[in-house]
C-alpha cells in the first residue's frame, strides 16, 4: 500500500491548449463545464480521492480566472490539518512566452524539489478529462521500481481525437521506443499521452539538473521524452483504459459537454464512489414556470426557466424567459435569453444577452459562439 503522504500531486495548466474565442480571459481548465464544475474539478478530484493531500496548481496565465474558481482551495483537500493546496506562478516569465515554461515554473518555486520529503510527484493535466484512481498507478511504479510512468490511452482514431498531445510508441515491456506529435495524420488506433506522469522526485531534479541549463526554454514533457529516447531514464506507459477526453478545440469542447447528456456516456465518468469536487455557491434550487419544457438537459441551481430547453446545458443563474427556446447549447452563468428569443448550437458565454425574439443559430458541425457580456 503507498503512503500517500509520500506523493505531491501537481496540475499543469502549461500545457492546456487555447481554444479561442473560448479561452481569451481564462484557460480550458477553469472553464464551466457542465453548468457547476470547471474542467480542473476533475484533476484536483482525482487527487483528492486518491489520498494526495499536497497538491501544487502551476499556472500560465490567466491567473485571475483560476484563482476565482480555486477559492479558500480546501474543497479539494480532505484533511486541511495534513494537506495543502499552492499556487504556483512564475512572476518573472509570465509576461514573456518562451520563458513561460511549466519547468521554469517549478524552478521558481523549488520546494518541490528541495523542501519536501516526498520521493514521488505526480503531474496531471488540466484539459484532459477522466477520472484516475492514481494509487494502483503509484503501486505498479513502485514495484517496478521505475523512475517515470506515463499515463497514456488508446485512441481508436487520432486524426479526431487528442490532437496536439503525442503518439506514444512502446516495447514489449511497455517503455516508450518512439513519440511523434498528433497532427492529425494517424488514422489507426494508438497509444496518445494523457499528459499525465509519475516521476521520482529526485530523477526530476537531476534531469532538471542536467538538461536545464542546456536550453532555459525547455518544457516539462520535452525534457521527458528527450531523457527517454536519448540518455535511456526508461519511460514505462501505463495503459488507462476509462472514460477520457481531450479538449483541443472548441467543437470537441461543445460535443464533450453535449455527449455527457447520455447516461451511460455519464456513468463512465461519474462514479458512486468517485465524487468530482468544486467551489459551491450559495445559489437556491432552479425554479420552473408553469410554462417550462425541459428535456435532456443540465440545469444548474438558480436557474429560472420559463421556457423551452432541449439537449442543453444551463449554468448558474440563468434566466430563460416564456417562449425562449435553447436547444443544442450551452449558457455560461447569469445570462439571459429572451422571449421569444431562439438559441441553437450555440455556447452563450456569461453575462450576455439574447434579447426578445432574437435568433441565435449556429450549425451542428460549426457551433457558434456569442462572447461574454455580449448584448444581442
Amino acid at each position: 500500500m503507498v503512503n500517500m503522504k509520500n506523493v505531491i500531486g501537481i496540475v499543469n495548466f502549461h500545457t492546456s491548449p487555447e481554444l479561442s474565442p473560448l479561452t481569451d480571459s481564462r484557460p480550458i481548465g477553469s472553464t464551466s463545464f457542465l453548468g457547476r464544475y470547471a474542467l480542473v474539478d476533475f484533476a484536483l478530484s482525482n487527487f483528492c480521492n486518491s489520498g494526495i493531500s499536497n497538491v501544487g496548481v502551476l499556472i500560465k496565465n490567466h491567473q485571475r480566472s483560476i484563482l476565482k474558481h480555486l477559492g479558500s482551495m480546501d474543497s479539494w483537500v480532505k484533511n486541511t490539518k495534513i494537506g495543502k493546496m499552492s499556487v504556483m506562478i512564475n512572476e518573472d516569465a509570465i509576461s514573456g512566452k518562451e520563458a513561460n515554461t511549466d519547468l521554469n515554473n517549478i524552478r521558481a518555486n523549488d520546494w518541490i524539489l528541495y523542501d519536501t520529503t516526498a520521493s514521488y510527484v505526480v503531474i496531471a493535466p488540466a484539459h484532459i478529462l477522466a477520472s484516475i484512481d492514481f494509487r494502483p498507478i503509484l503501486e505498479e511504479h513502485i514495484a517496478n521500481h521505475d523512475k517515470i510512468t506515463l499515463i497514456a490511452t488508446m485512441i481508436e482514431n487520432p486524426s479526431k481525437a487528442y490532437l496536439g498531445e503525442e503518439i506514444i510508441h512502446t516495447d514489449k515491456e511497455g517503455f516508450v521506443t518512439d513519440v511523434e506529435d498528433n497532427d492529425g495524420h494517424v488514422r489507426k488506433p494508438s497509444l496518445c499521452s494523457m499528459d499525465a506522469m509519475i516521476i521520482n522526485r529526485t530523477i526530476l531534479a537531476d534531469m532538471m539538473h542536467q538538461y536545464g541549463p542546456r536550453n532555459p526554454l525547455l518544457d516539462l514533457k520535452t525534457l521527458m521524452y528527450r531523457a527517454a529516447l536519448e540518455e535511456n531514464y526508461r519511460v514505462r506507459v501505463y495503459e488507462f483504459k476509462g472514460y477520457s477526453r481531450c479538449f483541443d478545440s472548441f467543437k470537441h469542447y461543445m460535443d464533450y459537454s453535449n455527449e455527457l447528456l447520455d447516461k451511460e456516456t455519464f456513468d463512465g465518468l461519474f462514479h458512486p464512489d468517485w465524487p468530482i469536487y468544486t467551489l459551491t455557491h450559495d445559489t437556491p434550487p432552479a425554479i420552473y414556470g408553469e410554462d417550462a419544457d425541459v428535456s435532456n438537459s443540465f440545469i444548474a441551481n438558480g436557474s429560472v426557466i420559463e421556457g423551452t430547453v432541449i439537449n442543453s446545458i444551463i449554468s448558474r443563474n440563468v434566466k430563460i424567459a416564456k417562449g425562449a427556446v435553447v436547444k443544442n447549447s450551452i449558457i455560461f452563468s447569469t445570462s439571459k435569453i429572451g422571449e421569444g428569443a431562439v438559441v441553437e448550437n450555440a455556447l452563450v458565454d456569461k453575462y450576455a444577452i439574447v434579447t426578445r425574439s432574437h435568433n441565435v443559430c449556429g450549425k451542428e458541425d460549426d457551433p457558434l459562439y456569442i462572447g461574454q457580456g455580449v448584448i444581442l
